[in-house]
């Protein structure tokens, strides 16, 4: 474990967010979005097998043997809570390692105003939380659990690959399972949680359509589901969802998708200006009865548009944030224009 707490440590102290590990070549790590080379280490094959013996469960190892990689989450003494996702690259042993937040994220300081607290305060419905991998989803859906935890008495059950953040029962009562080391897969798991009698289930994916299927039944029959989806805006989240189906199957998932979305969250980090770091942005939709017959009719011609005019029911877009933070000097305007829906619009300054 020395080799991998010094590493840690020396990356850990200039705000990496990852950490690449591949035998007899050099250490990368990731730091505000792009990846940068650790000078002066190297490890080899067998000092990389040692981290994995150190830090994985039996159960894991035994994953690792079998389908020849495995994730999971271990806390790591002096370094903090740790992902490990292992590997071959071309017949040997690597990792990838991210570091998990040390503490949760409270809804005021992502921005969430009043309309998100009313969303998560209701009994049943969906929930959907997007971003590209290693922009913030996780912690996102922390915030909306930590929130949960400490307002309201729910029967919390998690699937997730692996788990990251562990809660500690305050008013809720959590059950979280890791894949692959407690259940199989994500429909498995969301098939279980039918008999743990829970008021909040939560997917670390629900972009297979098995898995987005049971998701909605359980909201049918009374569940909160919150679940986790690849990036975009929260239409293109809600295009996606429905196109990847075959076509005799869309009209069928709208209505249900109409009927039971609560909201959607959708998150990007954005490089400030000044270089000391990046920014979350978030595009919100909050799902009112005019939404709804959007989704139903699908009539998305006029979504972005209605999105724009909900901000008084806490909806956001990319495009007025990042506007907005153009205007504070927050954010470049060559930035901005890289991220935003409308490029043209922040171009040109008519955001």
């Amino acid at each position: 474990m020395t080799e991998l707490l010094k590493i840690c440590q020396m990356v850990k102290v200039k705000g990496a967010s990852d950490l690449h590990l591949f035998p007899d070549q050099p250490i990368f790590y990731r730091l505000h979005g792009a990846i940068e080379k650790l000078e002066g280490i190297m490890l080899n094959e067998d000092q990389i097998k040692k981290i994995i013996l150190e830090t994985s469960s039996p159960k894991a190892r035994e994953i690792l043997g079998r389908q020849r990689q495995v994730t999971y989450a271990e806390d790591v003494a002096g370094v903090g809570r740790l992902r490990f996702s292992v590997f071959l690259d071309k017949g040997k042993f690597a990792i990838a390692i991210r570091f998990i937040g040390e503490k949760f994220f409270e809804l005021e300081d992502l921005g969430f105003g009043e309309g998100v607290r009313k969303i998560i305060a209701q009994p049943s419905g969906m929930i959907l939380v997007g971003s590209p991998s290693g922009e913030g989803k996780t912690s996102t859906i922390a915030a909306l659990l930590n929130f949960i935890n400490r307002h309201f008495e729910k029967s919390i059950f998690t699937i997730e690959n692996p788990v990251e953040y562990v809660f500690k029962d305050d008013k809720s009562a959590f059950i979280q399972r890791s894949i692959p080391v407690d259940i199989s897969n994500f429909y498995n798991g969301l098939c279980e949680a039918y008999r743990v009698d829970p008021d909040v289930v939560v997917s670390d994916s629900i972009n297979y359509p098995d898995a987005m299927d049971q998701a909605l039944t359980l909201c049918e029959s009374g569940c909160m589901v919150i679940g986790s989806t690849e990036g975009g805006d929260c239409q293109q989240i809600v295009d996606r969802l429905i196109s990847c189906r075959m076509p005799a199957e869309r009209e069928a998932l709208r209505a249900r998708i109409a009927s039971q979305l609560k909201m959607i969250i959708s998150q990007r980090l954005v490089s400030r200006e000044d270089q000391s770091g990046r920014i979350a942005i978030f595009d919100i939709l909050i799902n009112t009865p005019q939404m709804k017959a959007l989704i139903r009719n699908n009539n998305m011609a006029m979504f972005r548009s209605l999105q724009g005019q909900g901000e008084i029911a806490g909806m956001k877009t990319f495009d007025s944030q990042l506007a907005n933070l153009v205007r504070k000097r927050v954010v470049s305007q060559k930035s901005a224009a890289d991220y935003a829906i409308d490029k043209a619009r922040i171009s040109t300054g008519q955001a």
